[in-house]
């Protein structure tokens, strides 16, 4: 790996991103209570008084308010996760090195989700500093566990803690998806609606012994069947409420290509082949989708284990059924596999985008580039908030070309420093807007 070379000078913000991405808050373990140490010692250094709120299992969640001086309006709730993927092998440089180098500043959480958490701090201290009068209450919160479903971070503060949200008229949280090439922006897109997770564990059992001796029923061939049949599953492509919208709001932005199976979506959809016309990456706004990510058996070639087990992604469009797919896929294993679910979601009303902070984020962002309302194939903390009622709106201030976005949860994971610094100003204008009316 290359060493990392000298930090580059810029901003405060850049300085507290690189000491953010320096922790190493992979998850597991997560290790969360030195990442909200960083955020607790930078806003007490402004006086800002802090609570350290532990889980029942020891993971740090950091919360800090800003009071409205002319309460008219419910608070705004600024969200991110500290925690971040494990950065696994590959990387040209080392992960949490927090190098920077031709005008790009590396780590992993550069994008998912340090650099906005420090956004958001940069634009909860600029209020505080800036002395206008607030009408919001502004509530800056740093959670754990986002990236394992959030059971020690949103989820959990939401159900234990429950008084802290009361007053929460809505969230800024990630998910924002932003259509930009070359570092031109042709549209900001603000999450309102996202798949659900819907994460298995397929686990079998067969007769171990000596790799020599022929056995067909052995855990890892259980294993293979059973993810053969769940894979070789017929994909149903169909057009959802939120995806037609989303489709609808971006069409007259985008090029003759997608205007033209915009037009024709529902034909396509019913063809034979219709990811022959589909462009790239479509399919995950239109499928149910299933990824076998992880898969553990034995250690030796010459020794059949007694046990093997898959973990499977799925990720379900916001109306499907989930009871009736995980009845489907059971039958489908048969006896070849036990099924337990690790993490589920019920489906959650739309954020609305009549909503006066919608509106007052819209207003703040249109002189640049046009808003549309954006539906995501991922998931975040946002469907926490929707299923307690409390709209969550996905936004990033940051303009990244699709090559920039390609180290999330991947290798080499990076920002470029002036689009940090750009998105940072972006989301001082946000926040001050929407807080101050």
């Amino acid at each position: 790996l290359l060493a990392a070379p000298p930090a580059a000078a810029g901003s405060e913000a850049v300085g507290w991103l690189e000491e953010y991405l320096r922790i190493d808050t992979s998850n597991p373990p997560g290790n969360e209570h030195r990442a909200a140490g960083l955020l607790r010692r930078i806003l007490h250094r402004e006086g800002i008084a802090t609570q350290l709120i532990v889980s029942s299992t020891g993971r740090a969640n950091l919360l800090a308010r800003l009071q409205a001086e002319e309460p008219a309006e419910g608070a705004l709730l600024l969200l991110h996760h500290m925690d971040v993927v494990a950065p696994g092998e590959g990387w040209s440089r080392e992960p949490f090195d927090a190098g920077s180098g031709d005008g790009v500043l590396w780590g992993r959480g550069a994008l998912d989700a340090k650099s906005l958490g420090i956004a958001h701090l940069a634009a909860f201290l600029d209020l505080a500093r800036s002395g206008a009068r607030r009408t919001r209450e502004v509530i800056f919160l740093a959670v754990a566990d986002e990236e394992s479903g959030g059971g020690d971070g949103a989820a959990w503060l939401l159900q234990n803690r429950p008084q802290e949200f009361e007053d929460v008229a809505a969230v800024l949280n990630e998910g924002g998806h932003n259509r930009a090439y070359r570092g031109r922006l042709s549209w900001w897109g603000i999450e309102v609606t996202q798949k659900r997770p819907l994460w298995l564990r397929l686990t079998t059992r067969g007769r171990g012994g000596h790799g020599s001796v022929l056995n067909l029923h052995t855990a890892p061939h259980r294993l293979v069947r059973a993810l053969s049949a769940v894979l070789e599953r017929p994909l149903e492509l169909r057009v959802t409420d939120a995806a037609r919208s989303y489709f609808e709001a971006i069409e007259p932005l985008e090029s003759t290509a997608f205007r033209k199976m915009v037009a024709d979506l529902d034909r396509i959809v019913a063809d034979e082949e219709p990811g022959r016309r589909l462009l790239p990456g479509i399919p995950s706004y239109l499928a149910d989708s299933i990824q076998v990510n992880v898969i553990e058996a034995g250690s030796r070639i010459n020794t059949a284990p007694e046990r093997a087990e898959a973990r499977i992604d799925i990720r379900l469009l916001p109306d499907t059924d989930g009871d009736a797919l995980l009845a489907e896929l059971e039958r489908l294993v048969g006896d070849d596999a036990e099924i337990e679910v690790l993490l589920a979601s019920p489906p959650a009303e739309p954020s609305p985008t009549d909503h006066p902070v919608f509106r007052c984020v819209q207003e703040a962002l249109e002189p640049v580039a046009p808003v549309v309302p954006a539906f995501i194939p991922g998931v975040t903390d946002s469907r926490h908030f929707r299923l307690r009622g409390i709209p969550a709106y996905g936004f990033s201030p940051f303009v990244l070309d699709s090559t920039d976005l390609r180290g999330i949860h991947g290798v080499d994971e990076k920002i470029p420093i002036a689009a940090f610094e750009d998105g940072v100003e972006t989301m001082k204008r946000v926040v001050r807007a929407c807080a101050t009316g």
